[in-house]
């Protein structure tokens, strides 16, 4: 019974010891140097709200479907969206009033010109967006596209940039002439670039595509407006500012190195006289560059004349200078016109990019045309547009122009333009 009793007593005292012991936890701290990557997060948010689903109580076979052969259908093809939200300002010296790009031939001449004038603006008008349609059929691919803008004559307005489709080779619709070269305009922060430089659109059908893998064809039938200023019209005034179709060709060779084109236009411009429309017969050339020398430089070039073909200068279209009225003679005659530019850009990095910009351009005058007519003009132009990330682009410009009048009197002007655009 002892030996019992001393080997309980034994054994508790065995696990009372066992119970006093503490384990000791060895905890070791090292700090790391890491460097974190930043990157570009796109965050997508969407709702769900619950819909409490019933058992149908219409026979939808008695809607009724009041459809026009005119009116939309659902769409077959792959729609994506896009736009731009362009918020643009200046500050100008000498008091012009285009709110988009910078006119030479704006620029106030002797009279005109107010000392210590000057216009400032800040708005969004050249935001803009667009809807694509493609599809791949069985008669080819099919490409659609629509763009619209504010900068219209109005601001409450949208204005039509594009709209055309794509068929294989075929383009037909309202866009860009074939009488130009998109890719060798240079990049500006004002609207619209060098006053030298063609840029129009207007209704067209065109035939274009590769030859080979350096050669680029195109031609086409464009239905532009007739832009001069007859008396005699007023008898027609009613009828359509798009009487005649022009014919526009182009040739393109690219290469690693960068591009040359040549593109040529026939124009047929019809003149009311003595109660009669009479035809004359314009023309133009167009020789076009772009040169890339290594990765950080690029050099970008036009030099095009012709007669009668004033409508298609950035700075000239709507001027009413693809023909003048001579009163002694009571005839229309068309106008010559020349001019050019060229641009200079340096890519310091993959987001900054910096550009010297000059052009000229002069329209003949006539021995009847008043002193005060326009008759040359310069332009000169350097911006530097930073690029964070892909869709967003900041720029600021200044941009420096001269007029010359008939009689020889100048005037000048200054411009200081910033832009702010987002891409989606």
């Amino acid at each position: 019974m002892t030996r019992k009793l001393t080997l309980l007593i034994f054994t508790i005292l065995s696990f009372s010891s066992f119970a006093q012991q503490r384990d000791t936890l060895r905890l070791t701290i090292t700090k790391i140097d890491k460097s974190i990557k930043r990157d570009t997060v796109y965050y997508f948010s969407s709702r769900v709200d619950t819909i409490a689903l019933h058992s149908l109580k219409t026979d939808t076979s008695k809607i009724v479907k009041d459809n026009n052969t005119q009116d939309l259908e659902k769409s077959k093809y792959k729609v994506n969206f896009m736009g731009s939200v362009r918020v643009n300002g200046f500050y100008d010296f000498a008091g012009m009033k285009s709110s988009e790009g910078f006119m030479p031939y704006d620029i106030p001449v002797g009279a005109e010109e107010i000392p210590g004038l000057s216009s400032k603006y800040i708005g969004a008008r050249q935001s803009r967006f667009g809807i694509e349609g493609t599809a791949n059929t069985k008669a080819g691919k099919i490409r659609t596209y629509m763009e619209v803008d504010f900068a219209s004559s109005t601001e409450s307005f949208w204005r039509l940039r594009h709209a055309y489709a794509e068929w294989n080779f075929l383009k037909l619709g309202y866009t860009w002439s074939t009488f130009m070269d998109n890719a060798s305009l240079p990049q500006t922060v004002e609207f619209e670039g060098p006053n030298s430089s063609l840029s129009k659109r207007h209704g067209i059908v065109r035939y274009e595509r590769k030859l080979q893998n350096q050669s680029i064809v195109g031609i086409s039938i464009e239905s532009p407006r007739a832009d001069y200023l007859n008396p005699n019209d007023s008898l027609i005034a009613n009828s359509s500012k798009q009487r005649n179709f022009d014919v526009a060709g182009r040739y393109k060779y690219f290469n690693k190195w960068g591009h040359v084109q040549v593109a040529g236009i026939f124009r047929q411009i019809d003149v009311l006289r003595q109660g009669k429309m009479e035809v004359k017969y314009g023309w133009g050339v167009l020789l076009s560059t772009t040169i890339h020398i290594g990765e950080k430089h690029l050099i970008n070039s036009q030099y095009s004349m012709g007669n009668g073909i004033a409508y298609y200068y950035v700075g000239f279209t709507g001027r009413q200078l693809d023909a003048v009225y001579n009163p002694a003679t009571n005839q229309m005659v068309l106008k010559s016109i020349y001019g050019g530019f060229i641009n200079y850009s340096y890519r310091y990095n993959s987001s900054i990019v910096a550009s010297l910009i000059t052009g000229v351009s002069q329209i003949k005058g006539e021995a009847f045309e008043s002193g005060d007519t326009f008759k040359a003009s310069q332009y000169y132009g350097a911006n530097i547009f930073y690029n964070p990330i892909q869709t967003i682009s900041l720029g600021l410009e200044a941009t420096y122009g001269t007029r010359k009048n008939l009689n020889n009197q100048k005037g000048s002007a200054t411009r200081i333009s910033m832009l702010a655009k987002f891409d989606f």
